[in-house]
């Protein structure tokens, strides 16, 4: 162990600035000198520096330390103190405590805090500590961890007989209650902790799961370490060599984050995982410019690696320490066959040489899915079992001709996607069946939106699937179509096929659709599946991510692009597969994306899709029909005599379609009636007298903005960034002009909780914000940049598509969605003179997708270089 340096030495005499220098000569010391030591001897040597310090300070006053004493609990009861965790003690008294050395121990807590030290602290008398134990197991808990440090020499040994004693705990409810602890700190994780931001302490596998088994130890077998148990039987030599390992691995992981957060952190948050990767060292020797996403990539692989090899082991362990703790006297025991049978709820292996055969693997979770209604687990001997094969798999499950039919069946099963398919991806057997899957494990994914690696949101895919078998009453309205599409598929299993190849190319480089759609191929002709299996399996692949881009960038109520979005489908059953594909797969991508707008947009794009596909493509153009139904459905709610119908055709008139094919009847005639309305109100000369509509109406799951007044340079970026302003995301926007010089803009909006504008007041405040800047120039203030885009590289991507429209172009620029984002994009074509005729805005986690119909100053579609100067012109106002 290096030698401290002197400027970390204590003396009696030195002031408070003097012990925080010597804190920061410590933690500079320890961070500089990190990989010169085991991470354990770095943590015990901080809660050694602080053990001299709170002692030195602690003699200074003079306390009577026959009756009281100084301890550690906790994290720094463990010596594990990290540089910004809490300094715990307890300070333990006999009796009353007296007046002078009460407060001299309000002056010793004062003196940490003055120092600044982060203090978790309490005061009490053995009797009080007794009953603080008995009313809170954390307390207890805490408290099994004491380490006496000055004072009274008792107290500890006092504290931890009654701990180890069933007087203030029993050994069964101590082990519920931490057990019960664990379930909802998981449940909370929502079971994984593949999370792209996982917390290294809650998640599971994480470091509480290690806590909680050396704690459930410590009271029912006395034991001082996790070592010790040994010699019980419960652990292996490899195993607690394993456990050690991934410990020590984590703990340095969390060494890092708390120098990169410079505070007590541990949630490694995108925003640091660079910074924790360079301290732990994994950028080192690569070329510079290749160290960032790698070094990460490579550190968090290491890390999901270690949490879930600590999951299995607190697993196997809890499981022990449950039938020791809580024994069941008469086992219910069901027979499945000579290699299996079940034992209370969780299967079992007879055998502990049954997995020498490979295809006894997949025959154990074959059977988790046809006795899905019996089986809750594993038990901890067939895990550890399958765990010791696992390693020695030298060579693909699936090269086995019977591993390959079981495979299928579990997929084909009703049930296989249940219980099953959790216990394969959590126990590592999808990665010894499937290549491909064992290459995406721990792969992360770049963005904010993919808020789990691709391993975990393609696990999570094929339980949203799975949950369309539900009874449609249980579920969300959302997925009752979703759900009833897949109840009647005669071949449920091709679409799950799909699910699972659809992201399992990513991170090779190149289009991971375009490679995905190769191996699924590969994969249904390798198991034998049909030949309509494997086009429909590959083409979903490849085609997985059409209907979301369709629906959340283009106009889907424009006949020419339904009738492209048909004609790439094709059939209705591959519509039938690609809708429920894509509803689990933006499910599983983040628990914040799915709302009401994108269950909308997806349900009307599979309808008119479906009609056109049934009718033929000819009938795409009768929308144009629905346009006309809608118009004199629209004439009918506004119950117009003659004169008023002759009005409303002539407003109409002067309308473009987009105004009729993006609106329902009803909302046709609530925008008509305050047109007309409004037209009749007297304006001024030099007013633009806006009108602005914003009611209690939810359409598509947002609230609708509608604006009509006279068209003049910058009015959309205003109105976007003023929005923009009042913390309301645009989900969808719509521009169009009229054909004497007026704007209708629509747009679908949700409030800063991402819920519609129901508040009378709120919408009160957002007419009055609009009315001012639009109509009276008043500055906005600018919005602050959300801290999350720092971390990304706001490139934008720039296509142009086809136009139906010949003195039209339609260009699709996609960029970081910022406060100023729009405003940029205007600057561009303002420096190129061009003229905005219609706007589609959507929002894809943290970018926006925006498709403009412009046109040159001749009034005529863009040539190919006035196109390539627009893309210079968009990349270089985006990138500054």
């Amino acid at each position: 162990m290096l030698s401290q340096p002197a400027s970390t030495d204590l003396r009696p005499d030195m002031t408070t600035a003097e012990f925080k220098q010597s804190i920061k000569s410590l933690d500079l010391f320890l961070q500089e000198n990190i990989f010169q030591s085991a991470i354990n001897d770095t943590l015990n040597k901080r809660s050694q520096f602080f053990d001299a310090l709170l002692c030195q300070l602690w003699q200074a006053l003079n306390l009577d330390n026959s009756h009281i004493s100084l301890n550690a609990v906790g994290g720094y009861g463990r010596q594990t103190l990290h540089p910004f965790s809490d300094i715990d003690i307890c300070i333990i008294h006999d009796g009353q405590l007296s007046a002078t050395d009460g407060a001299k121990v309000s002056d010793f807590l004062t003196q940490l805090w003055d120092i600044g030290l982060d203090l978790g602290h309490a005061v009490r008398s053995l009797d009080d500590t007794f009953q603080a134990c008995k009313d809170d197991v954390t307390i207890a808990t805490s408290l099994l961890e004491i380490r006496h440090l000055y004072g009274n020499t008792d107290h500890q040994q006092i504290v931890l007989d009654a701990l180890y004693g069933q007087n203030l705990w029993q050994s069964q409810a101590f082990f519920n209650a931490k057990l019960s602890e664990q379930q909802e700190r998981h449940a909370k994780a929502q079971g994984t902790s593949f999370s792209i931001e996982p917390n290294l302490k809650t998640s599971p596998g994480g470091i509480r799961d290690i806590q909680t088994l050396t704690w459930v130890a410590r009271k029912h077998f006395g034991v001082a370490s996790m070592q010790s148990l040994r010699r019980f039987g419960f652990l292996t030599n490899d195993e607690y060599s394993e456990l050690m390992e991934c410990q020590h691995f984590l703990f340095r992981v969390r060494f890092a984050l708390h120098q990169a957060a410079q505070r007590s952190e541990n949630r490694l948050l995108l925003q640091h995982q660079a910074e924790v990767a360079k301290l732990m060292g994994f950028g080192d020797g690569m070329p510079n410019g290749e160290s960032g996403n790698i070094a990460i990539e490579k550190m968090m692989r290491q890390l999901f690696r270690a949490m879930k090899r600590i999951g299995e082991l607190n697993k196997i362990l809890m499981a022990y320490f449950q039938r020791e703790i809580i024994p069941q006297l008469n086992p219910q025991i069901i027979p499945i066959n000579d290699n299996f049978e079940i034992v209370d709820q969780y299967i079992h292996v007879r055998d502990e040489t049954v997995f020498i055969d490979r295809t006894q693997i997949m025959a154990l979770f074959e059977f988790i899915a046809i006795h899905h209604d019996k089986i809750i687990g594993i038990t901890a001997e067939t895990l550890r079992s399958l765990r010791q094969v696992r390693r020695r798999l030298m060579g693909d499950l699936q090269d086995f001709q019977r591993c390959r039919e079981q495979f299928k069946a579990i997929f084909n099963h009703p049930q296989g996607m249940g219980l099953a398919i959790t216990l394969m991806h959590q126990h590592g057997i999808l990665a010894s069946y499937l290549p491909q899957w064992r290459e995406v494990v721990g792969q992360m994914q770049f963005d904010l939106f993919h808020a789990y690696t691709v391993d975990e949101h393609t696990h999570k895919v094929l339980k949203n699937i799975y949950a369309y078998g539900k009874d449609i009453k249980t579920l969300d309205k959302d997925l009752a179509l979703a759900a009833d599409i897949y109840q009647k598929m005669s071949n449920k299993s091709t679409l799950l096929f799909g699910a699972l190849f659809h992201d399992l190319a990513k991170g090779r480089g190149g289009d991971h659709s375009e490679l995905g759609a190769v191996d699924a191929n590969m994969f249904a002709i390798f198991h034998g599946l049909k030949v309509s299996q494997q086009k429909l399996i590959s083409w979903l692949v490849e085609n997985h991510l059409l209907m979301s881009i369709t629906s959340q960038r283009m106009d889907i109520y424009d006949p020419e692009v339904v009738n492209s979005f048909a004609k790439k489908v094709g059939t209705l059953t591959r519509l039938d597969a690609l809708y429920c594909l894509t509803i689990a797969d933006i499910q599983a991508t983040n628990d914040d994306l799915w709302n009401d707008w994108k269950a909308s947009l997806l349900k009307d794009l599979y309808f008119i899709t479906r009609k056109a596909l049934r009718g033929g493509f000819e009938n795409v153009l009768q929308i144009r029909t629905l346009v006309r139904e809608h118009k004199q459905e629209a004439l009918n709610l506004l119950s117009a005599n003659e004169a008023t119908t002759t009005e409303i055709k002539t407003l109409w008139k002067r309308l473009p379609i987009a105004f009729f094919s993006n609106a329902e009847a009803e909302d046709i005639a609530r925008y008509t009636q305050a047109i007309l309305q409004h037209n009749q109100t007297p304006v001024v000369d030099g007013e633009y007298n806006t009108l602005i509509l914003l009611d209690d109406a939810v359409v598509k799951g947002c609230s609708d903005v509608f604006v009509y007044t006279k068209d003049r340079h910058g009015l959309f970026v205003k109105l976007f960034n003023t929005l923009a302003a009042l913390r309301i995301s645009v989900k969808q926007a719509q521009i169009a002009r009229t054909k004497d010089g007026y704007v209708v803009e629509a747009f679908k909006v949700l409030d800063f909780d991402e819920k519609p504008i129901t508040s009378a007041q709120r919408r009160k405040q957002v007419m009055n914000k609009l009315h001012q800047v639009l109509d009276n120039d008043i500055a906005l203030p600018k919005k602050r940049e959300s801290r999350r885009h720092q971390s990304f590289d706001n490139q934008p991507s720039i296509e142009f598509l086809h136009s139906r429209k010949s003195t039209r172009t339609l260009v699709n620029v996609s960029a970081l969605d910022t406060s100023d984002f729009m405003e940029q994009i205007a600057s561009a074509f303002r420096t190129l003179d061009l003229n905005i005729h219609s706007a589609t805005i959507s929002t894809v986690g943290e970018r926006a997708d925006n498709v403009f119909s412009i046109s040159n100053k001749q009034d005529q579609q863009l040539t190919a270089d006035e196109q390539q100067q627009l893309s210079v012109a968009l990349v270089n106002a985006i990138t500054g």
